[in-house]
């Protein structure tokens, strides 16, 4: 009957970004929750401001009438050999795609010359005046941090 198939579709692609028993505790404007450390795959737990925690949760909310879903079948990220034959089934040569991407040209500071590496882009508030100003994490207010 397929109900099966829409719970199982249900529970992945509509899932919240955290879930409810992942929220540990609530008190005087602070949120503890717990969740992964994607580089040691523990759970590890966190308390910051109320403000804060929907900041981080609203930056997991996708425009309007935009779909988040998992990658299925030969764009799932755990088959890698099946692209492999894929592409060696359609004679794709990925080197040599990217031997067309041209590399960009690098910043250099203007005093002493140096490379420079973008580490943030700040976006004036008045560009997005939805958005809301909060300072996080030692950026000025009003900013917006990518």
């Amino acid at each position: 009957t397929g109900e099966k198939a829409l719970i199982y579709l249900g529970r992945y692609l509509y899932r919240g970004v955290i879930r409810e028993k992942d929220i540990v505790a609530c008190e005087n404007g602070q949120v503890t929750f717990r969740y992964q450390d994607s580089k040691t795959k523990r759970m590890a737990s966190r308390t910051v401001s109320g403000a804060e925690f929907l900041w981080l949760i609203l930056q997991h909310v996708l425009p309007k009438r935009f779909r988040r879903t998992r990658n299925f079948g030969f764009l799932h990220p755990n088959s890698k050999c099946l692209i492999g034959l894929i592409q060696y089934l359609l004679g794709f040569n990925p080197n040599r795609a990217l031997a067309w991407i041209k590399e960009r040209p690098r910043l250099l500071c203007p005093l002493c010359g140096a490379k420079m590496m973008v580490v943030a882009t700040r976006i004036p508030p008045f560009l997005f005046p939805g958005l809301p100003t909060l300072p996080i994490r030692g950026v000025a207010a009003g900013a917006l941090v990518m």
